[in-house]
């Protein structure tokens, strides 16, 4: 597995003084894609092989969230590469081995000029050594979209919410999602699914669907016809 070591920060914690979870999902995106620079298949290497990498789903399941000034290790591993995805796991920890979150992810490989997917390339593939899947309990790639949604006000995609590939970074989402929690409201595990990319001025339609009994809200985020581009589901509640 391959490790950064990093401090949390006053920008990167809520009111609260722990991490927020969009910056854990930096953190994990930061490991990523420094393990890839390192191999030589980065995100400048792909683009000129005109391919690249956008992340399809999270599952995050967080033991303690970090406080200001914590310490902190930061790994990933791909365990996989099947046809057009890749199968990627990340843990952050306290420098003793405490840990504080694990995660899954998958990725899909695109074709960046048809923006397209496309089969993995044995270049990209063989930069990886591959690791042992990590112990945990998986959950599916797919979330349901309960039945009674309740709209919010829609947000309009500014140039701040964008990423390197000039569509909405995929932690954007979630901190869109998290704006419609209660607030102070942590969780003990997040998923997301992605499933198409907004784009600068793109009408973002947030809905919520909260289910008291299970701690379970989830959040879909649309176009203005419904059509989801990302869904976001927080369980549980999470610690300090």
């Amino acid at each position: 597995m391959f490790y950064l070591d990093k401090t949390v920060s006053f920008s990167e914690t809520a009111p609260d003084r722990m991490i927020r979870i969009t910056e854990m999902i930096d953190y994990f995106q930061d490991v990523c894609t420094r393990q890839s620079e390192e191999a030589g298949v980065g995100l400048m290497a792909l683009r000129r092989l005109g391919y690249g990498w956008v992340v399809s789903s999270w599952q995050i399941v967080v033991n303690r969230y970090p406080l200001l000034d914590e310490k902190v290790r930061v790994g990933t591993a791909p365990y996989q590469f099947k046809g057009v995805m890749g199968l990627r796991n990340f843990r952050m920890e306290t420098p003793d081995g405490e840990l504080l979150a694990y995660a899954n992810s998958t990725w899909s490989f695109i074709d960046t000029e048809k923006m397209t997917l496309a089969r993995i390339i044995p270049e990209v593939a063989n930069a990886y050594e591959l690791d042992e899947r990590m112990d945990m309990d998986y959950a599916p790639r797919k979330i349901h979209i309960p039945e009674s949604l309740a709209v919010s006000d829609p947000i309009e995609v500014k140039y701040h919410n964008l990423d390197s590939n000039g569509h909405v970074n995929n932690g954007q989402y979630v901190s869109m999602a998290e704006d419609l929690l209660p607030e102070g409201r942590r969780a003990a595990q997040i998923r997301v699914e992605y499933r198409a990319s907004a784009h600068l001025g793109d009408i973002i339609m947030p809905y919520l669907s909260v289910e008291p009994s299970e701690n379970l809200y989830t959040v879909v985020l649309s176009d203005t016809d419904m059509n989801p581009y990302v869904i976001v589901e927080f369980s549980g509640t999470g610690r300090g």
